[in-house]
């Protein structure tokens, strides 16, 4: 029989990673993060990023990048990939959990064949990116690839430069390369679950963790990030919730609006990676998050 590995979605507050530790502590796992943001370590408070304690499970894959590191779909699955071996051979079991629909698809389907790209494109993009803005670069991407255009959100800065720079590289749309046949990293055996919620819970619950970051120290964590004097186009710059605190720093707006912005921008990402978790994970296992107790008892049985 193949060694299982769990692999567990859902939306932003779903309650993913107390479940993830509830579950390794019941059935002997390891925690691996599938999360593109909380691979950094310069915030951790506005990420959510779990901080285990001696007592909790191992958690791999959390902050260990610095805020200004491009990190690919492809470097992460093959780190991810090496983790799992090495829990699976301390016959233990990985858990991998979190909230980036492209991770997973890297895991389930594996990743698209695009070849390595020279950096000096992405330095002659990102120069373009200081002068021109985000804005005028998108509308770049219309010209060249439609589909990859329709596809990617406005405020997704990276996966937009990495459609251009593709297309730059290579001469061939990042598109195109979607439809191309994709080579498989893991193994087909996997345990999937998806969490979900009712939209008014989900969003008080996004509601409250903003509240408890800004108690927690939010905006000195942003200026302690802006000390570390990064370019602005450095992939943390991307996390919700920087910009509106530099906002409220240099007084664009009181800390009542920075707090709402937060969580309309929060509940804007929510919506998007359900949208997501419903296309993409149509043949996934679903469980309400109110129901930890019934999924450990579905992962205890199945093992």
């Amino acid at each position: 029989m193949k060694k299982k590995i769990i692999l567990i979605s859902g939306p932003t507050a779903s309650g993913k990673s107390s479940l993830a530790s509830s579950l390794a502590k019941k059935i002997d796992g390891e925690i691996i993060n599938t999360d593109s943001i909380q691979i950094y370590r310069d915030l951790q408070i506005l990420t959510a990023r779990p901080q285990p304690t001696k007592s909790d499970p191992i958690h791999h894959l959390y902050g260990f990048l610095s805020g200004d590191k491009l990190w690919s779909v492809g470097k992460w699955i093959c780190e991810a990939k090496k983790i799992s071996d090495q829990i699976l051979n301390k016959k233990k079991i990985p858990i991998l959990v979190g909230g980036t629909g492209l991770y997973f698809k890297a895991i389930t389907d594996g990743l698209s064949p695009i070849p390595e790209i020279q950096i000096s494109v992405r330095k002659k993009l990102i120069e373009k990116l200081n002068k021109i803005g985000i804005e005028k670069i998108y509308e770049e991407l219309k010209k060249i690839d439609k589909t990859a255009y329709n596809v990617i959100n406005k405020n997704d800065q990276q996966r937009i430069l990495r459609a251009i720079e593709v297309f730059q590289g290579t001469g061939v749309k990042i598109s195109d390369y979607w439809k191309k046949d994709r080579i498989k990293v893991f193994d087909d055996n996997f345990m999937k679950i998806k969490l979900s919620s009712e939209r008014e819970i989900l969003y008080k619950n996004c509601d409250d963790r903003c509240e408890k970051m800004f108690l927690r120290g939010a905006i000195e964590e942003v200026i302690f990030l802006n000390q570390k004097k990064y370019n602005d186009s450095a992939p943390i710059f991307n996390a919700i919730g920087v910009r509106e605190i530099n906002d409220f720093l240099l007084k664009k707006v009181n800390i009542e609006e920075a707090k709402r912005l937060i969580k309309y921008r929060t509940h804007q990402y929510a919506k998007r990676q359900i949208t997501w978790i419903n296309n993409q994970m149509v043949s996934w296992k679903s469980f309400s998050t109110q129901e930890s107790d019934k999924i450990i008892q579905y992962f205890i049985k199945k093992l």
